[in-house]
């Protein structure tokens, strides 16, 4: 196989999109997602975006960047024909010999499906960032036995600011106002008798509106999650939604606790547990 390496160009675009299309599992293989990436990347800074051209094609790609004190790689895929030829491997090898040229010492990114792929070229995972996915279809789903929640209102939110920190409360701002004409259902606060007990915000995937996302949990103890949670999974599965999602980490939930309850490794296209990548240079 006569394989070239060179730097990513304006005229490459059109083959990148239409790898992405057929290489990846995740929504980067959305036409107007990579287009938009590569293009935003070529105006910004090309030094780090190379192609693999065979036979006057190309045939795979990585978009990288080197800046700051270390290296990056955003996305890197190869055409199906010709995966499983070292490919991929020779991109990898683009980057971090640029990263090398320009004094760095270390290449990070993050995957959810290519971990193996990484690590057969030395490189390691050093965090994990765990997603789970709860399937509601033929599940029984029932509200708290032991929280009241209704819609939360504007009017509600300086309740909860009087158990929360400044920082706290603005993340949960930040995350209702969001979602605040869009999904309102999806918004709740609860309560133990009188007592506001806490809040959740969830939001649906633009990719996928089965899936809602819980975006902020905050409860006034930290015994009162699950119950805040379930509220929202009631709340989904009212409106017929199929799937809730939880990024971890989340105050007053646990992994194994969320697995037993039968929640699973998230693997969507558009949410998953993410594997963060480093490689030290040599």
């Amino acid at each position: 196989m006569n394989l070239r390496i060179r730097q990513m160009r304006p005229s490459d675009v059109v083959a990148v999109v239409r790898i992405a299309n057929q290489a990846f599992l995740e929504t980067a293989r959305l036409g107007w997602l990579m287009g938009r990436r590569a293009v935003d990347r070529l105006v910004e800074d090309r030094e780090c975006l190379f192609v693999a051209e065979a036979g006057g094609e190309v045939v795979g790609f990585v978009v990288g960047g080197c800046s700051g004190d270390r290296a990056t790689i955003g996305w890197i895929a190869v055409h199906p024909e010709y995966q499983g030829r070292g490919v991929g491997g020779l991109l990898l090898k683009a980057v971090e010999d640029k990263a090398r040229r320009t004094g760095l010492k270390t290449v990070i990114t993050g995957t959810p499906f290519a971990r193996s792929f990484y690590e057969k070229y030395g490189y390691e995972c050093y965090r994990v960032e765990r997603a789970l996915l709860l399937e509601l279809i033929g599940r029984t789903v029932k509200p708290p036995k032991d929280m009241d929640a209704r819609p939360l209102l504007l009017d509600d939110l300086p309740a909860l600011a009087s158990f929360m920190g400044d920082e706290e409360y603005l993340r949960f701002l930040m995350a209702y106002f969001s979602v605040y004409d869009s999904d309102p259902d999806m918004c709740l606060i609860g309560f133990r008798g009188k007592d506001v007990a806490g809040a959740v915000v969830g939001k649906r995937n633009e990719v996928y509106p089965d899936l809602v996302t819980l975006e902020e949990l905050v409860v006034k103890d930290e015994s009162y999650a699950y119950d805040m949670l379930d509220a929202l999974i009631y709340a989904v599965s009212v409106k017929g939604y199929r799937w809730v999602g939880v990024r971890l980490p989340v105050r007053g939930l646990d992994e194994v606790e969320l697995l037993r309850r039968g929640w699973k490794d998230a693997k969507l296209p558009s949410f998953w547990t993410r594997y963060h990548i480093r490689k030290h240079l040599r």
